[in-house]
């Protein structure tokens, strides 16, 4: 029978060797280029999505909506009665707001903290009025300290990330809507916690990019999520 090509030491035997060309090269080096390229852009609305849903680095978690809950809008895991829960205190919610220094904007909790327990939800407003002349974009971002809290600071309604459109002059009212998840009272590091802060930053959209997280920069103005206030 005939015999085969041996491989020498170096791996090479006498046989036609098989390899990639240099164009085969070139297309599966450009093709790993576009895609850490992509996955680039798409890690940074995951990183988003894994901080709301995680509470990492303080992070407020985004409660989840009425499509795939119960009653009460997404509510419906929440005990009836949160006062006949084991261990379950009053836990006092201060708010803090600042703005960018290039933002023409008065912006402001309308109450300074308000006090409830885990598994009661709360409703709060921030109120912000563009002090210029002309039309204003801004965008908030905003977390909860202590920090390791945050997994348990659920965001039912906010206006966060959303980019907020302000006419000359024009106050508006923004609402929070949130609750602390009962599984605060569960964790022996949250025993000593009975004060948490929720603290919004506001940037200008045009002209903040660089201090902007990176998955807030180049958006396009959304939908605004509140009503103007009243007179």
């Amino acid at each position: 029978p005939p015999s085969r090509p041996l491989a020498t030491a170096s791996g090479r035997g006498k046989g036609p060797r098989k390899g990639w060309d240099n164009e085969t090269i070139a297309a599966v080096a450009g093709g790993i280029a576009i895609l850490g390229v992509g996955l680039s852009y798409a890690s940074v609305p995951l990183y988003r999505a894994f901080c709301q849903a995680t509470g990492f680095g303080g992070t407020v978690r985004t409660a989840k909506d009425g499509t795939d809950a119960g009653k009460g809008g997404g509510l419906g895991h929440l005990p009836d009665d949160p006062g006949k829960l084991a261990r379950n205190r009053p836990i006092k919610v201060t708010f803090n707001s600042d703005t960018s220094a290039s933002l023409p904007w008065k912006f402001r909790p309308t109450q300074p903290h308000v006090t409830l327990r885990a598994g009661e939800t709360a409703l709060c407003f921030f109120r912000a009025t563009n002090t210029s002349e002309e039309p204003v974009v801004g965008v908030a971002t905003y977390n909860i300290t202590p920090m390791r809290a945050g997994q348990y600071f659920n965001k039912v309604q906010c206006f966060c990330f959303d980019q907020q459109r302000l006419l000359p002059k024009e106050t508006v009212d923004m609402p929070v809507f949130f609750y602390i998840d009962p599984e605060f009272l569960e964790d022996p590091n949250m025993a000593g916690i009975n004060t948490l802060t929720l603290s919004y930053s506001f940037f200008r959209a045009d002209r903040d990019q660089g201090a902007l997280p990176e998955y807030l920069r180049d958006l396009e103005p959304g939908t605004r999520l509140h009503n103007p206030a009243g007179a």
